[in-house]
């Protein structure tokens, strides 16, 4: 399988994020129920889920499948590793306060429904906004993944007993529909929207959806006009056991962090799409080079037709409905992993604010220093976020993207811990 590029470090001049987060506490022994806390952000909702989802906690009613033999819990072998998640989520201050990445942590199972022989799943995303109506694409896109990994042929099933192409089938098939979800939001557009006023503007002004040349809709404001064209990136993650499959498309990115012995290392397991990658180079020249040029920074920009001019900083993304024709494809870079329990010791999901700004293996051993301490994965994922955003304030532009963080902390069974899940609003 091709191997992840190296790390880039681009800056992002279409990325514009929101959402806020919430942290829970749960021990393994209570009750299946969602709990949630206080939100960090008022922008966009977040809250944990611990077991099946609700018509009441989301527009589509879903009920978990039936079929499969279900056992309670104590007729199962005791699993061989132990999770701690947490996550945080900050808006920066490069976009006036307003935040547009979604994150979310779904366990799959209630108590009594696992499969016979199977373990806990945990279905895991940080999808990352782009566009005006960026926010909306990120929440549309992770809640429809999320239902279908939650309730789609991986459920009742063991991981490590399916074939390879099974769970690529699978995690392409979730993908796609949360493609159509995020591209669901042009059909009915709100009518107003408050964003930047300007381009790297620290203020809002309201929007108008208006009739823009050719017949494409656009929102105006006083001063200022946006075309109506907005998707985002994914990272999405199902691990059950030490069994780990990544799904991604765009410049979100997972990086596992393996104790060497000699230290904590990084290594990245997904891969971000943009034209520094040199695969997706070569598809974009191939493909669309009477459209679509790239650029020196890994941008796309079109040079044809009505979106002439348009520039945006992935290859791969979901919605960004008006892009497919240039060469921007929905389809994700898959990969599973067997976790080593002698190794490997957490996983760390973040949004590109992350990754502009911090090395993997920088994060890896930032979010180590808090596990050894004896400190929590939530707490790990607010100091990594809380850091990066210092980081890009103490910049010559003073400014800091959008920026989430998931932490997985891998404990071997038999060490104390406490289960600690964050999610966004499935």
């Amino acid at each position: 399988m091709t191997q992840p590029p190296a790390v880039g470090a681009l800056q992002s001049r279409n990325s514009f994020k929101a959402s806020g987060s919430l942290l829970a506490e749960y021990s393994p022994t209570r009750s299946s129920q969602s709990m949630t806390g206080k939100p960090q952000s008022s922008n966009g909702a977040s809250e944990v889920q611990r077991s099946s989802l609700s018509a009441s906690q989301s527009p589509t009613s879903l009920t978990p499948p039936t079929s499969g033999p279900l056992l309670g819990r104590t007729s199962l072998p005791p699993p061989t590793l132990k999770l701690e998640i947490g996550h945080s989520s900050q808006a920066g201050n490069r976009y006036a306060g307003v935040n547009q990445d979604y994150v979310a942590v779904q366990e799959m199972y209630a108590a009594g429904e696992l499969p016979r022989n199977g373990q806990q799943t945990y279905i895991i995303t940080i999808a990352d906004g782009h566009g005006i109506l960026g926010d909306k694409s990120a929440s549309f896109a992770g809640k429809a993944l999320t239902r279908h990994i939650y309730s789609g042929p991986l459920r009742n099933k063991v991981l490590s007993k399916l074939s390879s192409d099974e769970v690529v089938k699978e995690m392409k098939a979730a993908f796609k529909k949360a493609h159509n979800a995020a591209n669901a939001i042009y059909d009915t557009p709100p009518r107003t929207v408050t964003y930047p006023s300007a381009s790297g503007s620290k203020k809002l002004a309201n929007y108008t959806l208006c009739d823009g040349q050719g017949g494409a809709k656009v929102y105006r404001s006083a001063a200022n006009e946006k075309m109506l064209e907005c998707g985002c990136t994914c990272t999405a993650a199902v691990i059950q056991g030490t069994c780990l499959c990544i799904a991604d498309v765009g410049d979100s990115q997972a990086v596992l962090g393996s104790d060497e012995g000699t230290g904590f290392k990084g290594q990245v397991v997904t891969m971000r799409h943009h034209c520094l990658n040199p695969e997706e180079l070569e598809r974009i020249k191939t493909q669309h080079s009477g459209t679509t040029r790239a650029l020196e920074d890994g941008y796309i920009q079109v040079f044809e037709g009505p979106w002439a001019g348009y520039e945006l900083s992935v290859t791969r993304a979901l919605g960004h409905k008006n892009m497919e024709a240039y060469g921007v494809s929905d389809d994700p870079y898959v990969t599973m992993i067997q976790l080593d329990e002698e190794k490997h010791r957490c996983l760390v999901i973040a949004s590109d604010g992350v990754w502009d700004v911090m090395t993997p293996d920088e994060v890896v051993r930032f979010v180590m220093d808090y596990h050894m301490e004896g400190k929590t994965a939530a707490v790990a994922a607010e100091a990594l976020v809380n850091h990066v955003i210092q980081l890009g304030y103490a910049t010559e532009e003073g400014e800091q993207d959008n920026t989430s963080a998931i932490v997985v902390f891998f404990r071997p069974y038999g060490t104390s811990q406490r289960m600690i899940l964050s999610a966004s609003q499935i």
